[in-house]
């Protein structure tokens, strides 16, 4: 399978000592792919010659004339937001493999660097606690050091530190003598600050240059200084000076030195830096995705899929595993900081325990959205989507759950979202980075649960495998355990689970040693395993007080009615991403949809919105008359009962809400008469609450119990009557004999 993609770097002007090697590495990786896949790529290479008019011009080109569906390239920020409108026009998919001022996001953009919260803010705070809290910010004068510099300036003097001077000077700028007469200026320069670097390409080995030649002391400290620049530097002007990344030459492991030597293989003995090792890691993950797309049965365009696929992916590179976020397309990055030694190389003094995430959460530093576009179902929630209050108190639990170990059980009935909040957990917490192991409980024949767990040793049972098998507790070991519907598991196997919980080790089955394992469980049920725990019930007690250190309950769809529309669009914009359409809801679709009850809360809501994507066919709007019948029928005045008899023109119907035959159905309430039996003794006024309550009993009466019938007498809607039922303890009774 031969696939043409387009390759976009500066090969020329200032920036090209980044742009070359990032070429470089694109072409290994190109090379390996083609050797050891059926998937061959085509490349097609532009030079943007440092100039962002240039970029927009070529893209262009490789888009249209040379028919590609996906572009790698792009370093200044600039040159990557003047290739948009050739993403626009053409809707093809841009690979950035370069950091940036993470104050974007854009669907057809999959951005593979690090962002200020994942490289610069690690650096600022390493650099207060072991250097100085005193700035000195130099520049190079384009978008992202004067972006970033904001953000800088804005967390230095959060943290209680100063900027004491920041300067910016032209791409290819190699002349700072006036900046080393502004720096002389200030008090005591050498013994209270640092320089923080935000130069890039020819004007880096000038600067440190001119640093050492003006016999200034101040370390620099620099977020992008890399070891292609330091090669040029020289160890002289470079040793002792700061730097981070998410990559360095000098990390041992074994893909780094696999990387390491394949390149200077092909081509020679030279520095390798973090925008190459990116874009190396790119075309592996693009070689991923295309092998993925190509069953993915929706989508109008090659690109369509293949941003699909993208979201989800994740790639053990040279710099460890990273992972794609799908809410910005931003990759979950490592920092490293490290020291420049005397041979021109990077001592690593810290590194992050794991990927960091890419922030997006307001008003911190992070990430923006530059565009929604509605064809792509592009959005950005930084939680679960919803504004109900009780729901929003069922996110705020999960957030500060997320940020501890601690074991989780969600309940709420089928269809609320209970396995997407325990995934959404996991995500926002440290141990994102391990396994999320799902265990259905009811899936799981009786006999296999225990193996399944636990695993088993070769040879222990007649068709067991020679090499033995891990159980689910061992392959989440250092990550998260979801056991949906716990509340199915057999009594028995609540006590082997509760050993675990407490003692942290399990035993394979046939094995004989145990084995520690550091696990958070999260488990889920739709059952009440209160009324469950009594004397003689199927859930045990212990159990249940050791996984609910966090106990969340889902509230019912119907009952956050205010979140229908926000949920049913997000769905919907889900369906025009798959499809590349434009599709929207008319004003009286989101009306039937709110005045639903949703028994089946959430997934029915989603199978809906999907139903009704695919009947309204090539029409850009989603009317009633493309809902299901159920929700048409319960939305119209006269109720379940009375609409079904209509359409049946007078077939007799066994539901509820029908009267016996003879009685009619009165068409309002009485007002006139006082409602009910209400104590007015003594002169005593009844409360509001009592007098709503029993004109509520008094419209069920007459409606036969009919919920929709007795919500049209009252002229409410029948969530609002479900609502003040529920607050009344007013139960449906069954029909009069």
């Amino acid at each position: 399978m031969m696939k043409r993609i387009g390759l976009l770097f500066s090969l020329s002007g200032t920036i090209s000592i980044v742009g070359e090697g990032q070429l470089q590495a694109a072409l290994l990786a190109i090379e390996e792919i083609n050797r050891s896949s059926p998937l061959t790529f085509d490349p097609l290479v532009g030079d943007d010659r440092s100039d962002p008019r240039e970029a927009a011009k070529q893209a262009y080109s490789l888009f249209t004339e040379g028919k590609v569906d996906v572009l790698v390239g792009c370093y200044m920020s600039s040159v990557r937001n003047s290739v948009i409108s050739a993403l626009d026009e053409t809707g093809g998919l841009l690979l950035y493999p370069t950091l940036y001022e993470g104050e974007q996001v854009h669907p057809n953009v999959f951005y593979l660097g690090a962002v200020p919260n994942q490289q610069v803010e690690p650096l600022l705070c390493w650099t207060f606690h072991n250097m100085s809290s005193n700035f000195v910010l130099v520049g190079s004068d384009y978008v992202y050091p004067r972006s970033s510099n904001r953000q800088v300036r804005r967390w230095v003097e959060n943290g209680g530190g100063k900027v004491l001077l920041e300067s910016y000077f032209p791409l290819g700028c190699t002349d700072f003598d006036k900046f080393f007469g502004d720096l002389r200026k200030l008090t005591k320069p050498h013994a209270s600050a640092v320089i923080f670097s935000t130069l890039v390409g020819t004007s880096v080995p000038a600067f440190y240059t001119e640093v050492r030649r003006n016999g200034f002391s101040l370390p620099v400290v620099s977020p992008l200084t890399s070891e292609r620049e330091m090669s040029l530097i020289g160890s002289e002007a470079s040793s002792g000076h700061i730097v981070a990344s998410p990559y360095f030459q000098t990390l041992d492991t074994v893909a780094n030195r696999k990387f390491v030597e394949a390149f200077r293989l092909r081509f020679g003995n030279q520095p390798i830096n973090r925008e190459m090792m990116t874009t190396y890691g790119a075309m592996h993950l693009l070689a991923a995705a295309y092998e993925r797309a190509s069953a993915v049965p929706y989508g109008s365009t090659e690109a369509i899929k293949m941003r699909t696929v993208l979201k989800d992916l994740c790639f053990h590179g040279p710099q460890g595993k990273v992972i794609m976020d799908p809410a910005t397309q931003h990759l979950w990055q490592w920092c490293h900081i490290g020291r420049i030694n005397q041979e021109g190389l990077v001592d690593i003094v810290w590194s992050s325990p794991g990927p960091i995430p890419p922030r997006h959460d307001d008003p911190h530093p992070g990430i923006t959205v530059l565009r929604e576009d509605k064809e792509s179902g592009w959005h950005k929630p930084s939680a679960p989507i919803g504004v109900n209050p009780r729901f929003l108190e069922c996110v705020r639990m999960a957030q500060i759950a997320g940020k501890t170990s601690c074991n989780v059980l969600i309940t709420g009935e089928t269809g609320t979202g209970k396995g997407l909040l325990a995934r959404y957990i996991h995500l926002i917490s440290t141990r994102a980075v391990k396994p999320f192991e799902e265990i259905s409980c009811p899936s799981i024949p009786r006999d296999l649960m225990e193996s399944e767990l636990h695993g088993y040793e070769g040879g222990a049972f007649t068709g067991a495998r020679k090499t033995g098998k891990p159980g689910k507790f061992e392959l989440g070991n250092g990550g998260t355990v979801f056991l949906d519907e716990i509340g199915e598991m057999p009594p028995d196997l609540q006590a082997h689970l509760l050993r675990v919980i407490e003692d942290k080790q399990i035993y394979r089955i046939g094995g004989t040693k145990a084995a520690s394992v550091d696990i958070r469980f999260i488990a889920a049920t739709n059952r009440n395993l209160s009324r469950e725990m009594g004397k003689g019930g199927s859930f045990r007690r212990d159990l249940f007080y050791r996984l609910s250190v966090f106990h969340i309950h889902l509230p019912r769809l119907c009952e956050r009615i205010e979140d229908i529309a926000a949920l049913a669009d997000h769905f919907l914009r889900i369906c025009n991403s798959r499809a590349g359409m434009r599709k929207s809801f008319a004003p009286e679709t989101l009306k039937l949809l709110e005045e639903y009850d949703w028994p089946g809360n959430v997934r029915e809501l989603a199978n809906v919105v999907e139903r009704s994507f695919h009947l309204s066919l090539d029409s850009s709007r989603i009317r009633p008359d493309h809902l299901p019948e159920q929700i048409c029928l319960h939305n119209t005045d006269g109720g379940v009962g009375a609409r079904e008899s209509a359409s049946r023109r007078g077939e007799r119907q066994d539901i509820a809400g029908k009267p016996p035959d003879g009685v009619e159905r009165p068409n309002e309430i009485d007002r006139r008469r006082p409602p009910g039996p209400l104590d007015f003794s003594e002169g005593r006024l009844p409360k509001l609450e009592e007098v709503e309550e029993e004109i509520i009993r008094q419209a069920l009466e007459k409606s036969w119990f009919n919920l929709s019938e007795a919500a049209r007498l009252l002229g409410i809607g029948r969530s609002t009557l479900y609502r003040k039922l529920k607050r009344y303890s007013a139960e449906r009774r069954p029909w009069p004999e």
